[in-house]
């Protein structure tokens, strides 16, 4: 016990043998005062870019990743993301915002733009069996009121895919206004589907007037399942130019979306 108690006391002893702090400062030269004034600035200059960085750079990852920044910049330029990007930083509801905007302007360069980016997010969203996107996806077709008959729904889902939600095909060169013409059942609910132009029913075999101007044809609702349907759907631009496609639907959560599109003919 009494060789541990020395040894303490010992060691204690020591750090009095150690130099004073006037001792060491009467001992420096310019060199060592040169050494330790770089020594400290760098330690300053450490802190402050570790401060300063944090904030320059959090802060404008901060506003992008924000969907109300982010949404503002791709109705600028909706190429700016890809289109699963903007679905996965958006969410439905911003998407669907994006959508109803994106089908608004009419100017060549956003349509250039615009036309590959909404197809691909609208085979996104309805790849989506969750409520949220097939709620997204009938407000835009304007197919989310239960109380429609199922025919009205998805016809009016057909022609907006097609056409956009203005439900608008430019006149011919000649200025004659666009036709929408639908081949119904006798016992199918006509009603209102938004189209800017005239539109006529006709039943399976009833003959058409002559088109005087670019001309859509909606043909009968083939009905596989009650929550599958297929309808075809003819747009000639004039006389030359034109193209028919095949749409599938699917009925998720009693609201009508389209799920597939194949292109039977061009021209």
């Amino acid at each position: 016990m009494a060789q541990w108690t020395e040894a303490i006391r010992t060691f204690f002893e020591g750090f009095g043998a150690l130099p004073s702090a006037q001792r060491i400062l009467a001992s420096m030269d310019p060199v060592a005062w040169l050494l330790v004034t770089l020594l400290g600035g760098a330690v300053v200059v450490g802190l402050f870019f570790s401060l300063t960085t944090r904030r320059t750079f959090l802060s404008p990852d901060e506003i992008e990743a924000t969907p109300q920044m982010l949404l503002a910049r791709l109705k600028q330029d909706p190429t700016r993301l890809a289109p699963i990007a903007i679905i996965s930083r958006l969410g439905a509801d911003a998407t669907l915002e994006l959508l109803e905007y994106g089908d608004q302007l009419r100017t060549h360069e956003w349509r250039y733009k615009w036309s590959s980016v909404r197809e691909e997010l609208l085979a996104l969203l309805s790849q989506q069996n969750a409520f949220g996107p097939t709620y997204a996806l009938a407000r835009y077709y304007r197919s989310a009121d239960k109380q429609e008959p199922d025919t009205l729904r998805i016809r009016r889902t057909v022609l907006i895919h097609k056409l956009g939600q203005p439900r608008y095909l430019e006149p011919d060169a000649s200025g004659n206004p666009a036709e929408l013409r639908i081949r119904a059942h006798p016992a199918e609910v006509q009603g209102e589907l938004g189209f800017e132009g005239e539109c006529t029913w006709l039943l399976a075999d009833e003959p058409a007037p002559p088109a005087h101007g670019p001309l859509i044809e909606m043909e009968m609702i083939d009905f596989r399942t009650l929550q599958d349907a297929e309808v075809r759907i003819h747009i000639r631009r004039s006389p030359t130019v034109g193209g028919g496609f095949r749409l599938t639907l699917q009925k998720r959560h009693s609201m009508w979306v389209v799920v597939d599109e194949q292109i039977e003919w061009v021209s």
